[in-house]
């Protein structure tokens, strides 16, 4: 079997016993000239806390936003991925070679687009929901972000993250011969509340920490899964991915540049059970 730690990729990790944090793999390339990662749908972590503590959950999302053709799902369905609005709107599609969310940058959500595709209360995946939920905070609280600041980065001790970040500060993959892989729109798209937070590494960890630290029901592991005794949260985006893993008392956060799918979880996996041994 193929050791993914012996990986010559492009990536960062560390891991939380008690003693603290260590490097499992220090900043290196990429990683050393830019300080700034990308957080990917480890973002709706952050968006799920702050909904649940700015709002009764069985809201409608309609009392908030009038002109919302749909009338029945609640600030709760968009959390939970139970509103039945797809993973994006029907003819927004992308890749590594195009950017979904170049069309929609610097533009609110078009809530026509808002347009269930299952029923009500069934678990689908969306990055719809999440949008429509970073707008029902806008409407309330004037910034979705701002608003994460008060409920949950504040809290936490971050202060790094950033939806509009240095360009020389961001720690992005590169083609053959060193030229840059551009990240997608997504942090200046009103998608931004899916998936569009940066910060540093040591932030990101430090995010890990303050969700991990309130035991297994608490409300700041919204957006995390659970299965047996593994806890974990993971984000993919263009060209990168994080991850955050908690097993076996330890906790694991990845962050990989260019790399395979899942590259970050199948990593922190990996040195949790390396460390576990």
């Amino acid at each position: 079997m193929t050791d993914v730690l012996r990986s010559h990729g492009q990536w960062r990790a560390s891991v939380r016993d008690e003693g603290g944090w260590r490097d499992v793999r220090a900043a290196e390339g990429p990683y050393a000239r830019g300080s700034l990662v990308e957080w990917g749908s480890i973002t709706k972590g952050i968006v799920g806390t702050t909904a649940c503590r700015a709002f009764d959950t069985t809201t409608p999302v309609a009392d908030v936003l009038p002109s919302l053709p749909v009338r029945d799902m609640t600030v709760g369905d968009l959390v939970g991925h139970t509103s039945g609005l797809p993973r994006m709107p029907r003819g927004m599609t992308g890749g590594l070679f195009r950017d979904p969310y170049r069309a929609s940058a610097g533009r609110p959500l078009d809530l026509d687009d808002v347009v269930p595709v299952a029923p009500r209360g069934e678990y689908l995946y969306s990055n719809l929901g999440y949008a429509l939920l970073g707008a029902v905070l806008d409407h309330v609280h004037g910034d979705w972000l701002d608003a994460a600041r008060e409920h949950v980065l504040r809290p936490a001790g971050i202060e790094s993250v950033t939806l509009a970040p240095d360009p020389a500060e961001r720690v992005l993959p590169t083609w053959l011969f060193g030229r840059v892989i551009s990240p997608w729109r997504l942090a200046t798209s009103p998608y931004a509340a899916a998936g569009g937070v940066w910060s540093t590494f040591d932030d990101l960890c430090r995010y890990a920490d303050w969700c991990l630290s309130d035991g297994p029901r608490s409300d700041r592991l919204v957006g995390w899964q659970r299965a047996e005794t593994t806890t974990w949260i993971n984000g993919e985006v263009r060209a990168s991915g994080a991850a955050i893993v908690r097993a076996r008392g330890k906790t694991a956060v990845v962050h990989a540049l260019a790399q395979a799918p899942h590259a970050a979880d199948r990593l922190a996996t990996s040195i949790l059970e390396r460390e576990s041994r």
